[in-house]
């Protein structure tokens, strides 16, 4: 079966739409982290937790903008 260029863009922008909510996290659990130490009193290994799960959201969400422009470009060369 040949690839349908309007079945990649609407998967391309399905990826766009979850790194954008991606980055949304990471920018919620960067301030979740700041007020974190900024407090002083939250326990080292929750700083932690945070940190690592920000750093997931960040990369997740490059990742997928990676990917939904990899597609978008795919489907704009794709013959139905």
């Amino acid at each position: 079966m040949p690839p349908d260029p309007a079945v990649i863009a609407a998967h391309a922008v399905v990826l766009q739409s979850d790194a954008r909510a991606l980055a949304d996290c990471a920018e919620r659990l960067q301030a979740i982290g700041a007020s974190l130490e900024s407090g002083g009193e939250a326990p080292h290994w929750l700083r932690e937790a945070v940190n690592a799960h920000l750093a997931a959201c960040a990369t997740a969400a490059a990742d997928l903008t990676t990917a939904a422009a990899r597609l978008r470009r795919y489907a704009a060369h794709a013959r139905p």
